[in-house]
């Protein structure tokens, strides 16, 4: 008997009918003498639309810093707020004079032409600071730490010079000479010179009262964003020394690295997101990031446990397998600088989206996750163990309002595992970089998004 069972549940996976006013006859019905389980299949319809992502945790890891176009999915910008270590209780050579200050940015990937120009322009922060302890999103206000008073540096670069015959060594960066004159007409190497001589330099604290730190962003070109890994400012100076019974000038620099003692913020913007949700076609949804657009997901439960029950009066239900089966559609694969599928999508509740991932017990709770199939091209959800949740917990009166609906949002998410060898999910966090997808929703004439159920009742 038990043989016997396992291939009718094969059977009745891939046997699946539409779930309309007149199906309540539709499906495989199976009864053995004896034991009275009844298994049954159906299908149903998901409605499935855009929504605006606000904002996600501002990540120290990923900071984005430019402004690329996409003619999908729009344009994304990010700038970057940063602060910066001093170098402790240095005591300059006798004799030593500045140079310069410099503030170099480095970077080993972006998205975009590489030889796409950029302008980025650095102020210094001149208002609040920054709080090492807060958590801060990517839609946070530079105008609350900077006044845009005070342009410390301006250049426009690429990523990689056209002039290059031979990149395979190069690294990517772009470096600032501050230039700016203080107003007692003091140069800013001057200005942190006398600075490291008067104790601002020997804690954070009085380094980050005296210099706030850096906001940077684009001001012209929208073809290129760079994923900055380093960013650090340098003091030189010089100074004279006997060497070998010889008056010799030296010259040697301080190094202020935004280290992972501070903090730096990425903030990300998208500019004309109104107007690409507008013109969404109306059979595919979107997801993008970071902060983008998501798409909402409206789960039909109250139709799917009522017809749980009317088909299975009295018995214990059991969903054996409820699945989604996200397609993506107009895939873009001419186009060299097209947007890239969020390799992971996870599927959870719409309510209070920024403290469910943040507060979310890796040890008790369930994650809906799935991985982008590029043979399929699809995302593969099974919704049973939240089907069944629903029907044993929420509504364990067996009484489920008809047009209850389980409000849910697919977003693209990256997570780390316990080790290499490991399937144990220990952080998950919204994805942080570009990507973008289309998906098909319930409109789509081909293949509408749909969840194909097989349950039991016994």
């Amino acid at each position: 008997m038990k043989y016997f069972i396992y291939i009718v549940f094969a059977v009745a996976i891939f046997v699946f009918s539409s779930c309309t006013d007149n199906s309540a006859d539709l499906g495989l019905s199976i009864r053995p003498a004896g034991d009275g389980i009844e298994i049954d299949t159906a299908v149903f319809l998901v409605n499935s639309f855009n929504v605006k992502a606000d904002s996600v945790s501002s990540p120290s890891d990923t900071l984005l810093l430019g402004e690329f176009y996409e003619a999908k999915y729009g344009t994304t910008r990010g700038e970057i707020l940063a602060q910066f270590t001093p170098p402790g209780s240095f005591q300059f050579p006798a004799g030593a004079v500045p140079d310069s200050l410099t503030l170099s940015l480095v970077f080993s990937s972006w998205k975009g032409n590489k030889n796409s120009p950029i302008q980025i322009k650095a102020y210094e922060m001149d208002k609040g600071n920054i709080d090492y302890n807060k958590t801060y999103y990517t839609n946070e206000d530079p105008l609350k730490y900077c006044s845009l008073t005070k342009q410390l540096g301006s250049r426009i670069s690429v990523a990689v010079p056209d002039t290059l015959q031979d990149t395979t060594y190069y690294q990517p960066h772009l470096t600032y000479k501050f230039t700016t004159l203080e107003a007692n007409g003091d140069t800013p190497a001057q200005r942190f010179f006398k600075a490291a001589q008067n104790g601002s330099f020997v804690s954070q604290t009085a380094f980050s009262n005296f210099f706030k730190g850096v906001y940077l962003r684009s001001e012209y070109g929208n073809g290129a964003i760079w994923n900055i890994s380093q960013i650090y400012m340098q003091l030189f100076y010089h100074y004279h020394a006997f060497i070998n019974n010889k008056d010799t000038m030296l010259t040697s620099g301080l190094v202020f690295p935004a280290s992972k003692d501070v903090r730096q913020l990425s903030l990300i913007s998208h500019p004309n997101r109104d107007a690409v949700m507008a013109n969404t076609p109306d059979n595919v949804t979107y997801v993008t990031s970071p902060a983008g657009i998501y798409t909402e997901v409206d789960i039909p439960v109250g139709q799917i446990l009522n017809r749980a029950l009317a088909r299975f009066k009295g018995k214990i239900i059991n969903f054996n397998h409820a699945g989604m089966r996200v397609e993506v559609t107009e895939r873009d694969t001419t186009h060299t600088y097209a947007l890239k599928q969020p390799s992971t999508l996870m599927l959870t509740y719409k309510s209070n989206l920024v403290n469910y991932i943040k507060k979310y017990n890796y040890a008790t709770d369930t994650l809906m996750l799935a991985a982008y199939n590029s043979t399929a091209h699809t995302y593969s959800f099974d919704l049973s163990a939240l089907l069944t949740a629903c029907l044993h917990k929420k509504f364990k009166d067996g009484v489920v309002p008809a047009n209850y609906i389980e409000k849910m949002v697919l977003i693209p998410v990256r997570y780390t595992l316990a080790s290499s060898s490991s399937s144990t999910i220990t952080s998950i966090a919204q994805q942080p970089t570009i990507s973008g997808v289309s998906l098909r929703n319930m409109k789509d004439k081909d293949s509408p998004l749909r969840i194909n159920i097989v349950y039991n009742g016994f």
